[in-house]
């Protein structure tokens, strides 16, 4: 616990403790224990997970590396290499691991273990004004109508290289139509469905421009999971104006902060949130390797 609180990775919620996150995080590792997810040692500890929005998506058995907390360089490849072969013995073939880009210790570790830096991201944050403003005119809500409109311009911004930034778009072990897909049934699934509350969108001389996702606030925060205008549309202002409706929903339903999370490469995206009142809230980093067979390379 006292090695816990004073790691400087430690997930901290705003207005929290050091205290409380640690003890968070050793509840989240027991949970973990129980579920037989836990890979650990004197290096550390890992979470090695199945991933079913990834396997049924991508086509292939994907993964995923959790609460990676290692204690040094060289402990922590250990420890990832034991989580590797876990993996494998799941029948794995792909992993991937999320840290905080202050974790030096786990990208090294991450690095030495045979993965290799997919994207770096960004988690930005407007807190509610004053006085919130107005819904803007030239964005609606998207229908049911919208859904393969919707999905065909989800998965065009984000699997076309060089017009897009992403973890599934920068690992060459992803097939490409499954990238499409990953982004097409996400875009359907968040109308109406699990993958968010509502969507917002924008059109430009009758087609679908742009579009914006919202998870309405559950403890005073609400999100955006997934956002993009297309390329044809860019520098009118659309998306501007949909994250002013993300913004404007958000405050009408009580939140207290909204959060996007962006590649930190998509400058005018973060240009727009600046605008808006917008700070930085953490920053991470995402690492994939692919499983070859058992004592090998890997990717």
């Amino acid at each position: 616990m006292e090695w816990l609180e004073g790691w400087a990775c430690l997930p901290v919620q705003p207005g929290g403790s050091r205290r409380e996150a640690a003890e968070r995080l050793v509840r989240d590792l027991e949970r973990r224990r129980e579920a037989g997810q836990l890979v650990e040692g004197e290096g550390g500890v890992v979470a090695v997970r199945r991933e079913a929005w990834d396997c049924e998506r991508l086509g292939l058995e994907a993964g995923k590396l959790e609460l990676l907390l290692a204690r040094s360089e060289q402990g922590g490849r250990e420890l990832l290499l034991r989580a590797v072969e876990k993996a494998r013995e799941q029948g794995l073939v792909h992993l991937t691991c999320r840290l905080d880009s202050r974790d030096y210790t786990g990208a090294a570790a991450l690095q030495g273990a045979g993965f290799c830096l997919r994207d770096l991201l960004v988690t930005l944050a407007v807190t509610r004004p004053r006085e919130p403003w107005a819904f803007p005119a030239g964005v609606r809500r998207a229908t049911e109508q919208d859904a393969e409109r919707l999905a065909e311009l989800s998965a065009r911004c984000f699997s076309t290289p060089g017009d897009s930034y992403n973890r599934y778009l920068n690992d060459p072990h992803l097939p490409r139509a499954g990238v499409r897909e990953v982004y097409a049934h996400w875009a359907r699934t968040s109308i109406g469905g699990p993958a968010a509350d509502v969507t917002f969108v924008v059109e430009e001389e009758g087609e679908l421009a742009g579009f914006l996702t919202l998870n309405l606030p559950r403890d005073g925060v609400a999100k955006v999971p997934l956002n993009a205008v297309d390329a044809r549309w860019r520098g009118r202002g659309l998306y501007l104006e949909l994250v002013r409706a993300a913004l404007a929903e958000s405050w009408r339903h009580g939140a207290e902060r909204v959060e996007v999370v962006t590649q930190l490469q998509q400058l005018a995206v973060q240009r727009t949130w600046w605008r808006l009142g917008g700070i930085a809230q953490s920053s991470s980093m995402t690492w994939s390797r692919a499983l070859g067979p058992r004592g090998g390379a890997g990717a």
